[in-house]
């Protein structure tokens, strides 16, 4: 251990710290709690999106795709051409409604019908990336539960978006259409299955960005807490960021306390972009007060990209008097980057050992995010924890990305309908 490592062990912050098999056995255990409607932190939450595949494909037919998420708003017609081939055309991006002021309802479906104008006459079904807290239902529509802070449209809050957008769409095109509603996590499965839909057993998708989540291919024999599904899989958005199993060091704790709700999405909290940069503040000023470093150390807030530009060698070097507190201070960055992708790679693995049924092939996991894709030595970290879980299942796997995965994904979603 250097001398990082042994001051992060003293507080419970290293990935060692997290013990794999234990902590799979919990993940897994609360995976199959939430599938059967038992208590769990995990919700499991149905999709009702049921036995899409490749062979669902129906080539040439132009969807209507919308992606809202955030403060961003994007449409565009999309379809697969006869060779499978996915085709993205007449993109258009523009801001969600209800960014600059608060919308009544009538007003918020008005602007999303108005935002698609333009591709209504030339488009058929419509699939629609809503990534906000939505209660799914057996119809693939569902009701509003919260907004992100952002968004001020309080009379959408516990309407049916589907439903809703289809009406607001008649004022420009009476053509008879369905709609399907997904999340972003969903999405990236599904776009990953789009992109690359020959040669696995069955896909996850993985985001690692501000947030964290995953969404995986379950039998629909065990979600129990759904009558009458048919025989077959089921994508399932586990919500899993609300993990609870995980035992937090003294610096999660302090970070976690900062917020609303600190005994909300534990392991969202512990490895996050949006809360890692705050454990990582909290272990540095830990180790100032601790003696780690020889000179000064000055404290200053950071967001997880000024720690990457550290990691890569540059940035936050004025919070240090040397270059030796500075080895110091990127090795507790680099322990608990690694300890975060451990901790990512034990959700991946569990949902992986939980529907490959074919070990023949590998499993694909599709994997989005700015924090995945740019934050030093994650994704090296992550695929080596992949492998130490998974080797020794007998399970393959293989990473796979792909350009406009949310977009491809929902295309992908129209095709049940």
């Amino acid at each position: 251990m250097n001398k990082a490592q042994e001051f992060l062990a003293k507080h419970g912050q290293t990935a060692a710290e997290v013990n794999t098999k234990e902590t799979l056995a919990a993940f897994i255990s609360e995976m199959k709690n939430g599938l059967e409607g038992k208590p769990s932190s995990i919700p499991m939450i149905p999709t009702y999106l049921q036995n899409i595949g490749a062979e669902k494909i129906c080539p040439d037919k132009h969807m209507l795709l919308i992606d809202a998420g955030g403060t961003n708003f994007r449409s565009a017609d999309g379809y697969f051409d006869k060779q499978g081939k996915v085709h993205i055309d007449e993109l258009r991006k523009t801001q969600m409604p209800a960014i600059d002021r608060q919308l009544t309802k009538a007003e918020f479906y008005s602007q999303i019908a108005e935002n698609v104008r333009y591709l209504a006459d030339k488009t058929g079904n419509v699939g629609f990336c809503f990534s906000y807290n939505v209660a799914m239902d057996k119809d693939i529509d569902g009701k509003v539960v919260v907004f992100s802070k952002e968004v001020k449209a309080p009379e959408v809050i516990g309407t049916r978006v589907g439903a809703e957008t289809l009406a607001a769409m008649r004022a420009y095109s009476d053509k008879p259409r369905k709609i399907a509603i997904l999340n972003d996590t969903v999405a990236t499965l599904l776009g990953g299955m789009a992109t690359y839909p020959q040669g696995y057993s069955t896909y996850v998708g993985y985001i690692y960005g501000t947030g964290t989540n995953a969404c995986y291919m379950e039998d629909t024999a065990n979600i129990t807490k759904v009558d009458g599904l048919d025989a077959g899989h089921m994508l399932i958005n586990t919500e899993c960021g609300g993990f609870d199993k995980l035992a937090r060091g003294d610096y999660d704790e302090l970070a976690a306390n900062e917020t609303a709700r600190p005994e909300v999405q534990r392991l969202e909290k512990m490895t996050s972009g949006r809360y890692l940069a705050d454990v990582i503040y909290h272990c540095l000023a830990g180790a100032a007060n601790e003696g780690l470093f020889s000179g000064e150390f000055k404290p200053e807030r950071f967001e997880l990209k000024d720690v990457s530009m550290f990691l890569g060698g540059e940035g936050l070097g004025g919070m240090f008097a040397s270059e030796a507190d500075k080895t110091i201070a990127r090795d507790i960055c680099a322990e608990l980057v690694d300890r975060a992708a451990k901790i990512g790679a034990i959700m991946n693995s569990a949902m992986s050992i939980a529907s490959c049924h074919d070990k023949t092939r590998p499993v694909g996991i599709v994997c989005e995010g700015t924090t995945f894709n740019k934050l030093p030595g994650y994704r090296a970290a992550f695929e080596k924890y992949l492998h130490e879980i998974l080797d020794e299942k007998g399970i393959r796997f293989e990473i796979l990305q792909g350009n406009e995965l949310n977009l491809v994904g929902t295309l992908m979603a129209t095709q049940i309908l």
